[in-house]
Formats: structure tokens, C-alpha cells, sequence
């Protein structure tokens, strides 16, 4: 396939681009008269990183510059090298002195040259400023993801006291630096309504909007368990906060057609659409309450209610609106560590149907990570902000999707503390969080 290059600027040349595995040689045997390779020959046009990869469930993390160099120069039995932009989620790639590879400052790249014949020279001068950019830094969307949000109780009294920066203040820097940051509100949001008939009910004042955008949230789920606990009233009031603050809510609406319509959000060239569902089982303490109950109608306001044929459908939809689908569900057992069946049936579902990221919560515990169908789906994200007794160990998922979907998944350990509030794990900590959730990934895909 081809296509032309129409967005260079005052071009004396017209070009199209073919993709061949060997530029190279397609230049010497006159099939081209540029080529743009891995390499020094030509014109300087840009570089990518080089990755320092091991099995994505390897329990090594970092490396330093110098072991680096060695399996650069002289290979390893474990790590291998290799173009970043070449990598699969079944592998990571590793910190080197604390750098990732997408990083400005990361030290190990691959140059790329354009090359051409002495009569295309001039062309091949005036095009290699101009695709630098694009070979450096193009086509990779970077998705930060965290689990449930409830802003309720101390980070509730928190933010009615000003302090909106205060329940996020110690992990917001993960989530702005990301192109778009996900989570889960674990709560109504608004200021009236009625509690509902349940064991628990959680409002989280109107500024905690506002508090999600500060912390720099561009997408918020609201289907689960807790999004209508005040009634379909405040239900609304809360859409229209978050959108006040240009955060997408997604999985809850005024209607069917706004609860199960994806949220489009573009980044570095790539368009995502995001679908949000709840699916969890009835609530078991007295007294008990039914979900599901709260699924949104023709004539009325609710949630999206994740049903393994009707996700797929909406994939399949979504897919003609971007570049890539990403489902967020809540679903499964509280404190139960395999997924349930119906998790497992529903992320199958999405990813069978085209979706490249399945992302989960509701268990209150993180959760493992399956590689499925040339997809990912990673189970279950815990808690994030939450004041709760409870298992205080947590992550943010990083995902980076290129144009063939996900490239590269890590996670980044925190833990929760007694007010709620997430910090960064200690250096002792975090191998602990990570082994749990490597654990889990290696029961979910057998060798």
C-alpha cells in the first residue's frame, strides 16, 4: 500500500511511500530512489530508542548503563535488544538508570538515515528535517490507568476544605504526563439526592470534579456499583460536572445512547474510543441490591450493563470510529484474585471483537494480566484513592498502543494510604506489589 505525502510543506517533488523490509537494497536496485533505514548512511532523520527486554513477567526491573552496554556489545540469556517500536506487551522493556525508553533523556538509540542516489540527493537533503519527527516520535498514544476512585469520606472532607489538590498530590505527576489518564469513580457525585437502599453509599462533593481534573484525568468511568447510590438526579449532575471540567465520562448516561456511547480521544496521531461496563454480582449484605437494576434506558437515565454480546457489538461499532477500542469494566468477585467467569467471558468478548485493551476493577485488589488474542486485558486494578480497610497495595498502568495496538504494558506499584490518599511505593515495597500481580499473569497464560 501507498500513499501520498501531502502535508510537507512548498515540496518540489512528488513522493509516495511503499514499505519494503530492506530499503536498502530496494535503493541499489533502482526500486527506489530514496530510502530511509536503521543506521548513519544519508541524511540524518531521526532516531528511536533501543529496548532492553525480558519476559514481561521477569522480576527485573532496572538495569544500569553499564550492564546495558555489555548485553548491548555481547548479548545476554535473558535480555535481548531491540528496536522499541518492534516490541510486544508479552515483554518489557527495562528502566536503564531509572529511563524508560520513551523518555527524552533515554541514552540508547537507534539513528536513521535517508539515503539516495546522487540524482535524488537534493531531495533526500531538503525530506530528512521534515521526517525526523515523525520516525522520533509519531503514532504512540501513552494511556495511564489506575483502579477504583472514591471521593467520599476523609478525601471528601479533604476537598470540602479546600484541599482539592490533596487526593492525588502525591501521584498526579504519572497521570499528567500520560496522553490520557483513566480511572473509576466509585461514587456519586453532586450535592442532593437520596441515598439508596444498599449496605453502602458513597457522594463525593461537586468540587471532586475538579479534583480529577487537577490531578489530570481526561476519562472517567462511571459504571459500577456505586455511580447512582444518590439517584438518577445527582447521576446527571455529575455528568455534567466531570464534563465541565473536560473529563469524558463513559458507561453511565442520561439515556442507553449516552451510557454505552464511547468517549473519542486523540493522541500523537492515533484516535482511541473508550467504552465503559459494570457487571458485578448482587450486592450479598442486607440489604441486598441488584446492579443491574440500574441499567440505563430508552426513557431513562442509568449505567451500561456489560453483556458479552452487546460489549462486542459495541467494539465492533466503536472500531469505524477510531483507530483502536479500549474497554474499561467492573466486574468480579470483592477480594476474589482469579477473575470471574463473567470477567473472563466479557474481556474475551471485547478483545475477540477487535478491542486492543480490556482494563478492570472492582475487586478491590489487583488482579493479573492476560495476553489474549493479540490483546491485553488486565483484570483488575484495585483500589486507587479509597478510604477503606482493606489490602493497601495498588498500581498505575502505563499502556502505550501504536498503530498495531498495544506495545507495551507497565505498571508503576503505590500504595494507599489510611487517608485515602496514593503514594509511590518504597524500593521494598514495590517488588512485592509487582510478584503478585506477575503471579497472577503466569496462572492466566500457561506455557
Amino acid at each position: 500500500m501507498s500513499t501520498t505525502l501531502d502535508s510537507l510543506p512548498e515540496s518540489p517533488w512528488h513522493w509516495r511511500l511503499a514499505g519494503v523490509t530492506d530499503p536498502a537494497t530496494a535503493l541499489a536496485r533502482g526500486e527506489a530512489q530514496l530510502a530511509l533505514s536503521a543506521g548513519e548512511m544519508g541524511f540524518p532523520a531521526g532516531q528511536r530508542p533501543l529496548a532492553f527486554t525480558v519476559p514481561f513477567t521477569t522480576n527485573w526491573e532496572e538495569t544500569t548503563l553499564s550492564i546495558a552496554r555489555d548485553v548491548q556489545a555481547n548479548g545476554h540469556a535473558y535480555a535481548t535488544v531491540e528496536s522499541w517500536d518492534a516490541m510486544i506487551p508479552e515483554r518489557k522493556a527495562l528502566l536503564v538508570e531509572g529511563w524508560h525508553p520513551t523518555d527524552p533523556d533515554y541514552p540508547f538509540q537507534q539513528p536513521y538515515g535517508l539515503q539516495a542516489d546522487a540524482a535524488w540527493s537534493p531531495a533526500a537533503e531538503w525530506l530528512a528535517p521534515y521526517l525526523a519527527p515523525a520516525v522520533s516520535n509519531g503514532g504512540l498514544a501513552h494511556v495511564a490507568a489506575v483502579g477504583d476512585i472514591m471521593l467520599s469520606r476523609t478525601l471528601g472532607e479533604a476537598i470540602n476544605n479546600g484541599r482539592l489538590a490533596y487526593p492525588f498530590a502525591e501521584v498526579a505527576p504519572l497521570l499528567q504526563a500520560a496522553d490520557i489518564a483513566v480511572g473509576n469513580l466509585e461514587c456519586a457525585l453532586g450535592d442532593g439526592g437520596v441515598p439508596a437502599e444498599k449496605a453502602y453509599t458513597f457522594l463525593a462533593p461537586p468540587a471532586g470534579a475538579q479534583a480529577l481534573a487537577m490531578a489530570g484525568f481526561d476519562v472517567i468511568t462511571l459504571a459500577n456499583n456505586h455511580a447512582m447510590d444518590y439517584g438518577p438526579g445527582t447521576l446527571r449532575q455529575g455528568l455534567d460536572l466531570l464534563l465541565a471540567q473536560g473529563i469524558a465520562p463513559i458507561g453511565a448516561g442520561i439515556d442507553a445512547d449516552a451510557a454505552y456511547a464511547p468517549a473519542i480521544r486523540e493522541a500523537n496521531g492515533l484516535t482511541l474510543a473508550f467504552l465503559g461496563y459494570v457487571n458485578v454480582p448482587v450486592e450479598g449484605r442486607s440489604p441486598f441490591f441488584d446492579t443491574a437494576t440500574w441499567t440505563a434506558t430508552a426513557e431513562s437515565p442509568g449505567l451500561a450493563w456489560g453483556d458479552p454480546g452487546r460489549v462486542a457489538a459495541d467494539v465492533a461499532a466503536a472500531q469505524a470510529l477510531a483507530d483502536h477500542v479500549i474497554v474499561v469494566l467492573h466486574g468480579g468477585y470483592e477480594y476474589v484474585l482469579p477473575p470471574s467467569q463473567e470477567q473472563l467471558d466479557i474481556a474475551h468478548a471485547a478483545i475477540d471483537a477487535g478491542a486492543a485493551l480490556v482494563i478492570g476493577h472492582h475487586a478491590h485488589i489487583l488482579q493479573g494480566v492476560e495476553f489474549y488474542n493479540g490483546g491485553v486485558i488486565v483484570y483488575g486494578l484495585g483500589n486507587f484513592a479509597f478510604t477503606i480497610s482493606g489490602p493497601p497495595e495498588t498500581a498505575i498502568l502505563n499502556a502505550w498502543l501504536d498503530e498495531t495496538g498495544v506495545r507495551q504494558i507497565n505498571f508503576i506499584p503505590a500504595v494507599i494510604q489510611t487517608s485515602g490518599q496514593p503514594r509511590l511505593a518504597t524500593t521494598e515495597e514495590a517488588p512485592l506489589i509487582l510478584d503478585q500481580i506477575y503471579r497472577l499473569t503466569n496462572s492466566l497464560n500457561p506455557r
